[in-house]
């Protein structure tokens, strides 16, 4: 056989041989197959739009602290402004409820906002010291809490997160606590305690709940993610303090997508990074400044479980903007 037809032969050879080895290389040791040239399939976000201004007029804001996604409508807790606001996706202002005071349907920083399954809202009243209930259209339907330490009562209650069961999960930034309750009110069991040891918390921030009843606590003090059971039984964690990828400097607000894709806002990192349920690094957005996609401080985040909108409380910036999910 003569040499140039030997080469050829080779040639063949590899051709056919590359591949199979590639793929089985993919399956038996898990190399990705970026590596080889193919194309990187981890999710990215892009800037849509942005929204708001320092102020007190209708889509004006003075420290929002949390942004929900709800049937159409986005859900602003204006905190210092003692309202909700609400917008369609793509930012116009539609409605707002509430005002300062102590009565129902008033607020003494409005901080934190969830949805049930049947469109209700839930607000933490903060400094009034309880849970106020409202239809989506701002329709005052009840409240409880009271200042204390004791079963049912608050000192800085802030994000609720609702389960599909009826039960509303409330973090507690200075009890260092989850309380739980059922969505009317009535106090069920509560979880956590001060602390750097598993379960134990230190000024918890957002809650969220994922498809199986999963409840995930943003440990802001901590530095890190934890997972519980919903009776606060401790299934993992992830995170601690510095500027890496599932690193935080200050954690704060936390939302969930249709596949359980954990969203966190890493307030003093001022970005969100997304994670799988068990705290699998997936991607990131977002760096410091005021331009398009830029963040300073943000609190809360928001995802639109069938597009897989994002949108998120750029504090700082007196602001709400909007990310789309390209893979």
């Amino acid at each position: 056989m003569s040499t140039a037809m030997k080469s050829k032969l080779h040639f063949r050879y590899s051709m056919v041989i590359l591949p199979i080895f590639v793929i089985i290389s993919h399956i038996i040791l898990g190399f990705p197959l970026g590596i080889f040239g193919q194309t990187n399939t981890d999710p990215t976000y892009s800037y849509v739009t942005k929204w708001g201004s320092f102020g007190e007029g209708d889509g004006q804001f003075d420290g929002q602290n949390d942004v929900d996604f709800y049937d159409g409508k986005v859900f602003v807790a204006d905190y210092a402004n003692h309202r909700v606001q609400i917008f369609d996706p793509h930012g116009k202002f539609i409605a707002k409820f509430g005002e300062g005071g102590e009565s129902d349907g008033q607020f003494h920083k409005a901080s934190a906002l969830s949805m049930d399954s049947e469109g209700n809202l839930y607000i933490a009243d903060q400094f009034n010291f309880r849970i106020q209930k409202f239809t989506n259209d701002g329709t005052f339907i009840t409240k409880w809490g009271s200042e204390g330490v004791g079963d049912g009562q608050f000192l800085h209650p802030h994000v609720p997160a609702n389960d599909a069961e009826g039960k509303l999960f409330v973090t507690d930034r200075d009890l260092a606590n989850v309380q739980v309750f059922t969505n009317d009110g009535e106090f069920i069991m509560k979880w956590g305690s001060e602390g750097e040891g598993d379960g134990q918390l230190s000024k918890p921030e957002s809650s969220i709940v994922d498809s199986q009843g999963n409840v995930y606590v943003a440990d802001y003090g901590n530095n890190r993610i934890q997972k519980f059971t919903n009776d606060g039984k401790l299934i993992t964690k992830w995170g601690d303090k510095g500027t890496a990828d599932g690193q935080f400097q200050g954690p704060s607000g936390l939302s969930i997508d249709a596949n359980d894709n954990i969203y966190v806002t890493d307030k003093n990192n001022n970005r969100i990074q997304v994670f799988t349920s068990d705290g699998q690094f997936i991607t990131k957005f977002g760096e410091p400044g005021s331009g398009n996609g830029q963040l300073i401080d943000p609190e809360g985040v928001g995802v639109d479980k069938e597009s897989g909108a994002v949108y998120v409380a750029d504090t700082g910036n007196n602001r709400i903007q909007l990310f789309e999910h390209q893979s």
